[in-house]
């Protein structure tokens, strides 16, 4: 196994927009579906301004000179695909006023270059779920066969395998896919605070170029639950694979 080295994350606050149901969708009026976001004076955004903040992605492509050990099944591969490891962070910042955040989820949408007979997929994801506090302090490692996992010294490898005791605060979806996401939940013992890291590594088609697009959605809940999603300047955050 390789341990990995978190590069530094450019960081950017988020600006956010509320969702609700349009009747309008439903009749097949609206074309921006059922979740479309909207503007509302009686759901002001304004409470959750700068208290999310999303750091990159930043990619690095995994070659047999960054990742000696993994040599082997990178050059079997060499011929079909590319692998890419890519870092995102989300912190949370809590200003002492208005209703707590609920939940947070980040979305890629990973698509390869028109002409491609095969779409990249989220090879591997980590953290892939966490429930306990000491969880999200961890150090991510390379795997045999390019497989991430976030390790925390005394429970061992964080990748879904660990008994499944609570409602998870962190939990990784939809991995072998294009769109993968991760959902981040206030729970009884994890408030939504701090940075949590975030690494996925993309398989690639060997001659497409890869784009991958960040989208982020958030929730508060105090006597009603309120669902936002972020304004598209920072929302769409696209790097090159």
């Amino acid at each position: 196994m390789t341990h990995l080295e978190l590069p530094h994350l450019s960081e950017q606050p988020l600006s956010f927009v509320p969702m609700r149901r349009d009747r309008s969708s439903s009749e097949g009026t609206d074309s921006r579906g059922p979740s479309a976001p909207v503007r509302e004076e009686s759901s002001p955004a304004e409470e959750l301004e700068g208290r999310v903040v999303l750091g990159g992605p930043v990619a690095f492509l995994m070659t047999a000179e960054r990742y000696p050990d993994m040599r082997g099944y990178i050059e079997q591969e060499a011929e079909h695909h590319r692998y890419h490891e890519v870092h995102l962070s989300v912190t949370f910042s809590d200003p002492g006023w208005g209703p707590a955040l609920h939940s947070v989820t980040l979305r890629a949408t990973l698509i390869a270059a028109t002409g491609s007979a095969e779409q990249p997929i989220a090879w591997s994801m980590a953290p892939a779920r966490i429930e306990d506090p000491a969880q999200r302090n961890v150090q991510f490692e390379i795997k045999p066969q390019l497989k991430v996992a976030g390790v925390e010294a005394s429970i061992g490898a964080l990748t879904g395998s660990l008994p499944k005791t609570g409602t998870p605060f962190l939990l990784a979806l939809r991995e072998l896919r294009s769109d993968p996401r991760w959902e981040l939940k206030r729970t009884r013992n994890l408030p939504l605070d701090g940075t949590q890291r975030l690494v996925l590594v993309v398989r690639a088609p060997k001659e497409a170029d890869t784009t991958m697009a960040v989208e982020v959605k958030a929730s508060t809940k105090s006597s009603i639950l309120r669902r936002y999603r972020a304004l598209p300047t920072p929302l769409r955050l696209s790097a090159t694979l």
